[in-house]
C-alpha cells in the first residue's frame, strides 16, 4: 500500500510540474558560464501547446542585463515581451503566450522568445529566473550564470603554464 501511494505522489508531482524553462546558448541546466565580454543567447522553451504568463528576471545583486526581446512564431501571435521591473527583485520581462482568440496561429511547443543576455565583469554571477507568480514564491526555472575570461585569455594562460613548466 505504501508503495502505491508513493507511485501516486511521484506522478501527481511530476503530471503538476510545469514544461515551460530557460536556455543558454542552447544548453539547459541550472548553471551556466558566459565569456567576459561576450553576449549570450537566452531562450524560453515550452514543452507543450498551453497558453502561459511569467516573469523572466535577473534577481536584485545579480549582474549582466537582458536585451533585444524577441516574440518566435511558434509563441502564437498575443506574445507579449515588455520589460518589466520590481523593486526588491530585479530587472526582466514580462511574457505572455496566448492563443489567437480563432486558434490561428496557435501556440506550439518550442522556442518562444529569444533574448540577448551580456554578462557583467570576470567573476560576477546572475541568477535568472523564471517566475509564474507575481509574488516570486517558485521559480518555475533557474539559472545561475558565472562570468569566465574570454576563451583567448585562457588559451594565453594555458600556454603560459606549459611554458613555466617547460624551462622547469
Amino acid at each position: 500500500m505504501k508503495r502505491v501511494l508513493a507511485f501516486m505522489l511521484v506522478l501527481a508531482i511530476t503530471s503538476s510540474a510545469n514544461a515551460v524553462f530557460i536556455q543558454i546558448d542552447g544548453v539547459s541546466g541550472e548553471s551556466a558560464e558566459v565569456a567576459e565580454g561576450y553576449t549570450s543567447v537566452i531562450t524560453i522553451v515550452s514543452e507543450n501547446d498551453s497558453s502561459w504568463l511569467g516573469y523572466l528576471v535577473i534577481e536584485a545583486g545579480g549582474t549582466g542585463s537582458l536585451s533585444n526581446a524577441v516574440i518566435l512564431d511558434s509563441a502564437g501571435n498575443m506574445a507579449t515581451a515588455e520589460t518589466y521591473t520590481e523593486a526588491g527583485w530585479g530587472d526582466g520581462y514580462s511574457l505572455i503566450v496566448a492563443m489567437s482568440p480563432g486558434g490561428d496561429p496557435a501556440v506550439s511547443a518550442g522556442t518562444q522568445f529569444s533574448f540577448d543576455f551580456s554578462g557583467g565583469a570576470l567573476g560576477e554571477t546572475a541568477q535568472i529566473s523564471l517566475f509564474q507568480d507575481p509574488d516570486y514564491l517558485n521559480p518555475i526555472s533557474s539559472v545561475m550564470v558565472s562570468v569566465i575570461p574570454e576563451p583567448i585569455t585562457i588559451a594565453l594562460l594555458g600556454f603560459g603554464a606549459l611554458f613555466i613548466r617547460r624551462r622547469k
